[in-house]
């Protein structure tokens, strides 16, 4: 049981080995505005998305490019970045404050 305590210790760690550069993440982001408002901030009926969590945006992006997650367009949408960008995305919207 520690044995696999420490392997998903390890794998959760390494999730987050691409350096954060804010640059990127802000370029990557501005496709979610249409959407999701500028910064994330959205003033309509698709979810305020400034200021969560990086760890859990980027599960839910991984989730809807895997297609274990529905939604109207976010399908489409994330199935057109790498991995590596989803989470420069997910860095950039974590830090914005809510």
């Amino acid at each position: 049981m520690k044995k696999i305590f420490a392997t998903i210790a390890c794998l959760c760690s390494l999730s987050y080995a691409v350096d954060y550069n804010p640059t990127e993440g802000q370029m990557l982001s501005l496709s979610c505005a249409s959407c999701h408002g500028t910064d994330g901030k959205s003033v309509a009926v698709t979810p305020y998305i400034a200021g969560m969590g990086k760890n859990t945006m980027y599960s839910i992006l991984l989730a809807y490019k895997n297609g274990e997650k529905v939604g109207t367009m976010m399908q489409k949408h994330v199935k057109g970045f790498s991995d590596a960008e989803l989470e420069q995305v997910s860095y950039y919207f974590s830090k914005i404050e809510r």
